[in-house]
């Protein structure tokens, strides 16, 4: 195991600053959602990646004995830890599914199995999404989603890992579900994006959710309400640097990990996003009043001063890697 750098391999974090986030990717969303994603994570100079627990129509099956030692050995020769595993066939099934019914049957054992996965990849947290089949839309659905939770927790904690539930819900729909669990050892899988999807505010619940949202933060732009699609961070409607201002101003994530669609042209997709997540730090940090670096004066908490005729782009550049 490779010794862990004080920066982000990706060098787009702040050399002087006291902010050094670890940089990820999501390998659903990476080429063939596979082992190829492991070298294309490694090319990029990512830290982490994570992975999908897969199955019918979710790419490389993780309960298979062979494909499970083919990514654990991949991780160990890339270096790349597995920091979390996603359960997305649950979309596919269904938390909200009837009690007793085989979709609800089904989601149980999914979950058991990635529990089981995650402990054998030593993958200290497993993402229990809230989507499509398993997004909820009713009272009734809260209680079911909390239930399954509930299921999962006991094994989980068993064996050292942390439960992250993430959804395209309010901040008051979310602690609702946490708080119908009623057990700690659960926390929120924040997304950039998803709260533009649903139409929500992610500057906003990132103010009111940060105590208990995992310190790793899923990050993609998107379209707009309703739409999800690939489009290059910054260009969408997410609003990213009012949540990154908001990221400054709170406990900020210790890690991001990309998750736009890269599956086409990986490499140069994954840099373009990396570079604006370059200024997205930069911006919020001055504009936060955080982690200045020598020679960069901050005022007050709510901007900076530069040297004369220095744009706030040249300013970042001047303390930010390429």
């Amino acid at each position: 195991m490779r010794e862990r750098p004080l920066m982000s391999n990706a060098r787009l974090t702040v050399v002087q600053s006291s902010y050094r986030p670890q940089i990820g990717v999501a390998l659903w969303k990476v080429a063939d959602r596979g082992l190829a994603g492991f070298e294309t994570a490694a090319t990029a100079g990512l830290d982490h990646v994570h992975v999908d627990l897969g199955g019918p129509n979710r790419g490389p099956d993780l309960t298979d004995v062979e494909v499970l030692a083919a990514f654990d050995a991949t991780s160990r020769r890339f270096a790349l830890p597995i920091t979390a595993l996603a359960v997305n066939r649950l979309n596919d099934l269904g938390l909200t599914a009837p009690r007793g019914s085989e979709e609800a049957l089904e989601a149980r054992r999914s979950i058991s199995h990635a529990i089981r996965v995650a402990d054998r990849l030593r993958v200290p947290r497993i993402i229990i999404p809230g989507f499509r089949r398993s997004l909820v839309r009713r009272p009734e659905d809260v209680a079911r989603t909390a239930e399954v939770l509930r299921f999962a927790l006991g094994p989980a904690q068993a064996a050292g890992i942390t439960l992250a539930y993430e959804s395209g819900l309010d901040s008051e729909r979310t602690l609702q579900i946490l708080q119908a669990v009623g057990q700690p050892g659960i926390c929120l899988q924040f997304d950039t994006g998803n709260p533009a999807i649903y139409g929500h505010s992610a500057a906003s619940i990132w103010a009111r959710l940060a105590d208990v949202a995992s310190p790793d933060v899923h990050l993609k732009d998107a379209l707009g309400v309703s739409v999800d699609g690939d489009v290059p961070l910054g260009d969408g409607v997410a609003e990213l640097e009012l949540t990154f201002i908001a990221f400054a101003r709170q406990p900020g994530p210790t890690s991001f990990t990309l998750e736009g669609d890269y599956r086409e042209d990986s490499g140069s997709r994954i840099g373009r996003d990396l570079a604006r997540l370059k200024i997205l730090i930069g911006r919020s940090m001055l504009a936060g009043g955080l982690g200045c670096p020598d020679g960069v004066g901050c005022v007050g908490g709510s901007g900076v001063s530069r040297a004369e005729g220095m744009s706030l782009l040249e300013c970042i550049d001047r303390w930010g890697a390429v």
